[in-house]
């Protein structure tokens, strides 16, 4: 059998990956001692609970657009669970892993690690985007590589301000004031229909 999604299966894995993304933020946070520090990594995770509640809509106006329900298929395991694709990103590592922080990073290095991974979530879906069912879900898979490039360019500018990679004040809520992290207006009602 062909492992093929649908565009509600891309948005659930979507929604899975923001999920773990803010977990991995929240869990971060807690391995340093300096609030300032601790709070780029809330700020981050708020950041990503605001993506995930966003991929949610779309799937829920999609849902009722369309009629399509996430079914469980005990006969393709991975298409029924969005977690296991989901898993396979950069913040499906365990919470002990490598590539952890270890609370003694700057804020610079703090979010030039959020731009890392940022890129890697990009790569991720270019993957995903090789098992899309349709012309639609490939497009859906374009939207969320480019939400994610855009979360590379605002978290780059608000490494530009950054004064000091050792010791410079980065903090995403005045990048998202800047440059409005976390808006969606390309993720509107209409990004799941096809063009």
């Amino acid at each position: 059998m062909d492992l093929c999604f649908s565009i509600f299966d891309v948005l659930a894995i979507a929604e899975e990956v923001e999920h773990k993304a803010a977990r991995f933020c929240l869990k971060a946070a807690d391995r340093f001692a300096d609030w300032q520090r601790r709070n780029v990594y809330y700020n981050l995770a708020s950041w990503r609970a605001k993506h995930q509640q966003a991929w949610a809509r779309l799937r829920q106006e999609y849902s009722e657009k369309t009629g399509e329900l996430g079914t469980f298929d005990p006969d393709d395991y991975v298409v029924s669970n969005p977690q296991v694709m989901a898993g396979l990103s950069c913040f499906g590592a365990e919470a002990n892993s490598h590539g952890q922080p270890t609370g003694r990073e700057t804020r610079w290095q703090i979010v030039r690690d959020a731009i890392r991974r940022s890129e890697d979530v990009a790569i991720f879906y270019h993957g995903l985007k090789e098992f899309a069912r349709d012309p639609g879900s490939r497009g859906m898979i374009d939207n969320m590589i480019d939400e994610e490039n855009r979360h590379v360019r605002l978290l780059h500018r608000l490494l530009d301000r950054v004064d000091d990679p050792v010791d410079g004040y980065a903090d995403p809520a005045v990048a998202h004031r800047a440059g409005d992290i976390g808006a969606h207006a390309s993720m509107g009602p209409h990004a799941f229909e096809q063009h």
